[in-house]
């Protein structure tokens, strides 16, 4: 009887070790692990630009998890699999405009008392932080969509210009432009709040 000779399985990376890169092109391939990789790393991040994005809501993991569809659905036309990140925040602003435009829907035809989404419990017990917040919401609302992304990203997620520039896919001049106008109107509202004012600084933001 000869000798059967066994495969060695080959080593499974860990989860840390795997660059975007990697993970990109098992997402592509549709890889069974990339579902829970894609999560992991990555979960966060979205969640951070819906929610400071779309305010206090019912549906924040709702957007969430559509985003992460999106993602597998689209994955197949990311050219560069190291851009794995900004990729993923373009699928979730596309994702955050269209819950936007729902929520407008919503407004105009009156689905809740006062045109306001119900705002949920956080997880912060500060009752002076949950009022800021939703003060700022409040005046995010009155951006455009392009200025209210390019806050939120900057601002809030701590972005570079060419990054925003790069997750809104516009020159770097127009997201400058939209950015000066979103900062003016912020930081001039935050000014006139009592409240707003202490949480905004002076509103130097470079």
């Amino acid at each position: 009887m000869g000798l059967r000779l066994q495969k060695t399985p080959r080593p499974v990376e860990p989860r840390d070790a795997l660059s975007d890169a990697d993970i990109a092109r098992l997402a592509a391939h549709r890889d069974p692990r990339a579902a829970t990789l894609v999560w992991d790393r990555y979960a966060r991040v979205v969640r951070g630009v819906v929610y400071r994005t779309l305010g206090p809501s019912h549906d924040i993991e709702d957007v969430v998890h559509d985003v992460f569809v999106g993602f597998f659905k689209s994955v197949g036309t990311l050219r560069d699999p190291s851009s794995l990140r900004p990729f993923l925040v373009g699928i979730a602003i596309r994702t955050v405009r269209t819950a936007l435009r729902k929520r407008r829907v919503r407004q105009w035809l009156r689905l809740s008392d006062d045109g306001n989404l119900p705002e949920v419990a956080t997880q912060d017990a500060d009752p002076r932080m949950r009022e800021a917040i939703r003060r700022l919401h409040t005046i995010l609302n009155e951006l455009d969509d392009r200025g209210r992304f390019a806050f939120v990203l900057r601002h809030c997620e701590g972005y570079e210009l060419a990054e925003t520039a790069a997750a809104l896919r516009v020159s770097l001049a127009t997201v400058k432009r939209a950015l000066a106008r979103a900062d003016a109107h912020v930081f001039r509202r935050a000014g006139e709040d009592d409240l707003l004012r202490g949480w905004m600084g002076d509103g130097n933001h470079e």
